[in-house]
């Protein structure tokens, strides 16, 4: 996945059901950081009604306690548009395998091109991203 393209403005779609409104904040800031315009959504209805092809360069969804609706999400959004950049955050390692699946934020950040450690106080365990 290519998630790089200085040309013009990047869109981002956040799902982040997350409770914790700071750590929504906080990932909503690495992706601005990253160079994205952030759309944040807390659930995945009101994130369908948004998902049109082309609409945004980037969406990422953190599965939070629901994660099988979330690949379900996941997968018909590539269903419609395969070319759509999608990255799922999720601690569960028994999920079915998805080329979209990272297990915490650090990683979902390095294939956007940039790193959150340096941007974070917060312990690894936060960044993980497990629902609250």
């Amino acid at each position: 996945m290519n998630f790089n393209n200085n040309d013009k403005v990047r869109k981002a779609l956040v799902v982040d059901g997350d409770n914790d409104r700071y750590r929504r904040k906080e990932r909503t800031g690495l992706l601005q950081q990253a160079g994205f315009k952030v759309f944040p959504v807390l659930k995945i209805e009101h994130a369908r009604a948004r998902c049109k092809p082309g609409a945004f360069d980037f969406i990422a969804v953190i599965a939070g306690e629901n994660a099988n609706l979330a690949i379900e999400f996941c997968d018909e959004i590539q269903a419609k548009d395969s070319k759509q950049q999608i990255l799922m955050v999720t601690s569960d390692r028994n999920l079915p395998s998805r080329e979209y699946i990272v297990h915490n934020w650090d990683e979902l950040m390095s294939k956007v091109g940039t790193a959150s450690g340096t941007h974070s106080d917060a312990p690894q365990d936060e960044r993980a991203l497990t629902a609250a």
